[in-house]
């Protein structure tokens, strides 16, 4: 069993969002749990067995934001992210392919 120490500098809240990962510049992506999220990063679950790259975009369906993201640690079903960018909300967008997201936000 994996260790993880706690090297977090901002805390993290509990949340419970349908989220989206996105790779290979938007030509694949994966439906994932957003389990608690802070300023500078997230825990995700998602199906133990599929595979990721280790940068790609991570979407809230809820909030309607998209950032990028890193991944830090991975253990079954969940592995924990660090953000790359801050989060931008897709119907702001200045890209046409990111806008088009704002019909996956769950209201």
């Amino acid at each position: 069993m994996a260790l993880h120490l706690e090297n977090r500098s901002s805390r993290r809240m509990r949340v419970l969002k349908g989220g989206k990962i996105f790779y290979s510049n938007y030509c694949f992506s994966v439906d994932c749990v957003i389990r608690n999220q802070g300023a500078e990063g997230m825990m995700l679950s998602l199906p133990a067995e599929q595979h990721l790259p280790d940068i790609f975009a991570i979407f809230s369906r809820k909030d309607g934001l998209l950032a990028n993201a890193r991944m830090i640690w991975r253990q079954g079903n969940r592995l924990g992210i660090h953000l790359l960018s801050e989060p931008e909300d897709v119907r702001q967008s200045d890209h046409q392919h990111i806008r088009q997201m704002s019909t996956m936000i769950s209201h």
